[in-house]
């Protein structure tokens, strides 16, 4: 084989690889704090308000990640933009990756003046420069301060 073969022929091998990132198995928690200064103390006018810390399983050779918060034209069977929209219909994070973007060790994203009651989550991740499909969503119901597991809708 020559090795401009070679060559194109590695390249075919990568780009198929890249192209089929799997869909994230994303089985998150979400940490419900109140907002408050350093010193525990509520902030001032800021009573009433909820931020969610969402946390999932770090996934090997992850280059960055997306939260999608309250998305919905993502297809839940196939992780893709459904056919009724072109977009995702929510609001997408961008997370990197290392201590920065970590709570407790696990990949992580703080999300203030978060809603209460129902708060749907997708998580897609980037590997080899390509981003997975959309994972099923996890549904976090927000109301008050606390440690909560996926809920069905």
């Amino acid at each position: 084989m020559t090795s401009s073969r070679f060559i194109s022929l590695l390249a075919l091998l990568v780009t198929t690889a890249a192209a089929d990132t799997p869909r994230p198995i994303f089985v998150g928690t979400a940490r419900v704090k109140q907002h408050m200064h350093r010193t525990g103390d509520l902030v001032h006018g800021e009573e009433d308000l909820l931020k969610v810390i969402v946390k999932w399983d770090a996934i090997g050779g992850a280059e960055k990640y997306e939260l999608c918060h309250q998305c919905n034209n993502i297809d839940e069977e196939t992780g893709h933009i459904a056919a009724t929209g072109t977009e995702v219909g929510g609001t997408v994070h961008e997370i990197g990756i290392g201590g920065q973007f970590e709570c407790g060790g696990q990949p992580c994203k703080v999300l203030p003046n978060s809603p209460q009651g129902s708060n749907v989550y997708h998580l897609r991740v980037m590997k080899n420069g390509e981003f997975s499909p959309w994972s099923t969503y996890q549904n976090f119901n927000v109301m008050e301060p606390g440690t909560f597991g996926h809920e069905e809708l």
